[in-house]
């Protein structure tokens, strides 16, 4: 049985547009596809505009929130430290260390970088994975550049702040003196703020912003500065 055919006279498109002006998004993208193959553009035209209009909200809500990102990371990060710090004493109890005599504020300094990435790692799994255009291959590729390039910046911005407020810069194989690592510090929360707001905006897109290995192997050769306050 053939559909009877929708009227398209000013009136009834009016009424039309101000029901769909209404709907939620999940519900428009179910009457877009009703209306995908009407042979006439006028209801294709209404809802096609709307789900424009949702899209653009949505980017601008999605630019909104990122730009506050890297704080949410570090704020999570501050709340997960003391956790994980318990967690690796547990770990320790296990493994036969001796107990620590009294917990000292410096002594969650060094996890504090790891609980920001543990969080920031976090929130990537739980987005890539709620990509519901996405097969489980592409799901792979962007999991993996997105943890290469916001994980590493997030670690080494915690690591930053770490060194800039405390005078204590925890490098991988040197810890440099209290002025050496404010210097290092501060260069690697600038270095790391850019390549984690440059991964969100994709405006620099050569060989070098790619991702945050870039930043990782400057920051191994900064600390290496730190060994001139060992000698």
């Amino acid at each position: 049985m053939n559909q009877k055919p929708f009227p398209t006279d000013k009136a009834s498109l009016e009424k039309y547009e101000k029901r769909v002006q209404n709907f939620t998004f999940g519900r428009l993208e179910k009457e877009w596809e009703i209306v995908k193959d009407d042979p006439t553009p006028e209801r294709r035209d209404i809802v096609a505009m709307e789900l424009r209009e949702w899209e653009k909200m949505r980017s601008e809500a999605n630019h909104d929130f990122t730009k506050y990102m890297l704080l949410l990371y570090c704020v999570g990060g501050v709340c997960a430290t003391e956790y994980l710090y318990l967690f690796v004493g547990i770990i320790k109890r296990i493994l036969g260390a001796p107990p620590h005599p009294e917990i000292q504020f410096t002594d969650y300094l060094p996890y504090f970088p790891y609980s920001c990435a543990i969080v920031c790692l976090t929130f990537c799994i739980y987005s890539v994975w709620n990509e519901k255009k996405k097969n489980f291959i592409d799901k792979i590729k962007e999991f993996g550049h997105t943890v290469i390039t916001e994980v590493i910046s997030v670690f080494f911005t915690a690591n930053g702040l770490v060194g800039l407020i405390f005078g204590s810069y925890y490098g991988f194989f040197v810890m440099p003196g209290p002025i050496v690592s404010r210097i290092i510090s501060g260069i690697i929360i600038i270095l790391s703020v850019f390549y984690f707001y440059n991964h969100q905006a994709d405006k620099y897109k050569g060989i070098l912003f790619k991702n945050s290995i870039p930043l990782l192997l400057i920051s191994l050769a900064l600390e290496q500065i730190g060994r001139l306050t060992i000698l």
